[in-house]
C-alpha cells in the first residue's frame, strides 16, 4: 500500500471557504446523522467561489458540499464507504489532536501498514474511500471536516488520472 493509492494533495488552495466554515462552526446548526457521521450541507453556491472547486467541477462535477462533525473522543472504525469510491476533503479544525488513517489488514486481529493523512492547512485532498481508512479524535473538541460528494461515482484511481494536472506530485 502507497500513499498514492490512499490520498492525493490538490495544488490549489482553499480561500475564503474556511473563513466561512470556522463562522459555521461557531453556530448552534442543525447537524443531521449521515453514515455514523454528523453533517450539514453547504450551499453549491461555493463551488464558483473557490477556484479549487471550480476546477474540480469541470473536471467531474459535484453534486454536494458538506461540512462533517467528528465528536471529541471518538474513533470511527475501519471500514470502506458504501456509498462514495473517492472524494474531496479539506480539515478545516486546526491545531487538533486528531487522526485519518488508512490500513491493510495483515490478519483477523491486527492492522499493519498504516498510512496517516496528515492534512495541512487550506489544503483539499483526493481521498479513497475505497482503502480501509479510520478516523480517530483524540481532542476535547469536535473535529470538522469539509467534503465533496460528486455527481457520478468513480474510482480514486480514474479521478486520479482525470485530475493529474491539479494534484502535487511526490
Amino acid at each position: 500500500m502507497k500513499a498514492s493509492d490512499c490520498f492525493s494533495e490538490i495544488k490549489t488552495k482553499a480561500n475564503e471557504l474556511v473563513p466561512f466554515l470556522e463562522f459555521l462552526i461557531d453556530l448552534n446548526l442543525p447537524w443531521e446523522e449521515h453514515f455514523g457521521f454528523e453533517m450539514i450541507p453547504i450551499e453549491n453556491c461555493w463551488i464558483e467561489k473557490e477556484t479549487a472547486l471550480q476546477k474540480i467541477d469541470k473536471i467531474n462535477p459535484i453534486k454536494q458540499l458538506i461540512l462533517v462533525k467528528v465528536p471529541s473522543k471518538s474513533f470511527y472504525n475501519w471500514h470502506v464507504d458504501d456509498f462514495r469510491q473517492s472524494c474531496i476533503n479539506l480539515l478545516v479544525s486546526k491545531n487538533h489532536h486528531s487522526y485519518s488513517m488508512f490500513g491493510k489488514r495483515k490478519n483477523k486481529y491486527y492492522y499493519d501498514d498504516i498510512i496517516e493523512l496528515k492534512y495541512k492547512p487550506l489544503t483539499y485532498y483526493l481521498f479513497n474511500n475505497q482503502e480501509n481508512h479510520a478516523v480517530i479524535n483524540l481532542d476535547d473538541k469536535d473535529r470538522y471536516l469539509f467534503s465533496i460528494c460528486f455527481k457520478e461515482e468513480i474510482p480514486y484511481a480514474t479521478l486520479q488520472e482525470k485530475l493529474k494536472n491539479e494534484l502535487v506530485t511526490s
